[in-house]
């Protein structure tokens, strides 16, 4: 390769005093030496900001940015995004692992892809807070969706963040992340597959740390802030849908966003929902059931979080 791009990598920290060397080296190992690499650290409570300054005198070629209050992802990775001066962007999340080779082949896949290409992301493996491997997210024979992904997102998300890299032309474009939101990949996947192809590269080329409290598992918390957000982008999608076919897809959704309402008594997202399918003539037995319960706003998340813990239960005695 004649022509080496320059790659911005966002590296987004928040409390990640155990984790940020590891991830931090996996950055400065990489096999592709043409990297931009931006530490954001969002108000860490905990010691990471002095791992952080420890690393930058090692290495002063790192930009550093310390937030003086918690912004939150979107906010910060905003932030960072103005000081980004690469072609192709990863944000990535330091408790995550970059392997080796996972800029320079992600960077061949651009460069060989066509122009309207906006992302690649590729396979990777989860480990746990040891770094022991659990298991890997994407099986060998698995059909991932590749190219015009737009409704097939909005069917179901079948993405991780932690794998994607990102031409910065498509940031520019959405002006970045969605500010007002409470979590930023669903609108992004949404509003970049738009008007932008992905590539899926199969190769295991990242480590996703898995986490207590980590950001699947604030999803069922009894009126979490995640579930309006994913309201938001419903609504979102209902303005950028073109055929009869998105808006089928958008009717799945809203099924499953529904319940997601009313287990985590989201009842005022509820409604919208409700208002939604009623647009789209969405609406069946099933829906009319959860309705219901968010109409009469039936407090259901205690219950939900125990049948989920006996499920976790049962599932862990199986597998002994």
């Amino acid at each position: 390769m004649f022509f080496t791009p320059t790659v911005s990598i966002i590296a987004l920290c928040y409390n990640h005093e155990k984790f940020i060397e590891a991830s931090i080296q996996s950055v400065l190992k990489q096999s592709y030496q043409a990297i931009e690499l931006i530490i954001m650290d969002d108000c860490s409570t905990d010691d990471s900001r002095n791992k952080i300054l420890a690393i930058s005198q090692k290495h002063p070629s790192i930009k550093i940015i310390f937030n003086e209050r918690n912004l939150g992802n979107c906010k910060s990775f905003n932030q960072a995004l103005k000081y980004a001066k690469g072609k192709y962007i990863i944000d990535l999340a330091t408790d995550d692992i970059l392997l080796p080779e996972r800029v320079r082949k992600q960077v061949e896949a651009f460069e060989n892809a066509t122009t309207d290409t906006g992302v690649v992301f590729s396979n990777l493996d989860f480990i746990d807070e040891n770094a022991t491997y659990l298991k890997t997210f994407y099986k060998a024979e698995q059909n991932v969706p590749s190219g015009d992904i737009y409704e097939a997102l909005i069917r179901k998300s079948f993405i991780l963040p932690s794998s994607m890299m990102i031409k910065k032309e498509v940031f520019d474009e959405l002006k970045g992340y969605d500010e007002t939101l409470a979590y930023e990949d669903f609108d992004f996947w949404i509003r970049s597959s738009r008007n932008w192809k992905y590539k899926y590269l199969p190769e295991i080329l990242t480590q996703q740390r898995i986490v207590s409290g980590s950001l699947s598992t604030k999803f069922i918390q009894k009126k979490n802030h995640l579930v309006p957000s994913t309201v938001q982008v419903c609504k979102k999608i209902l303005a950028l849908n073109r055929s009869a076919s998105e808006n089928k897809a958008l009717v799945e959704r809203l099924h499953l966003v529904l319940r997601q309402c009313v287990f985590s008594e989201n009842f005022d997202a509820g409604n919208e929902v409700i208002e939604l399918l009623q647009q789209l003539n969405g609406h069946n037995f099933l829906t009319y059931f959860f309705t219901i319960l968010n109409t009469l706003k039936i407090p259901i998340n205690r219950l939900y979080l125990t049948y989920r813990l006996c499920l976790s239960i049962k599932n862990r005695l199986i597998k002994v």
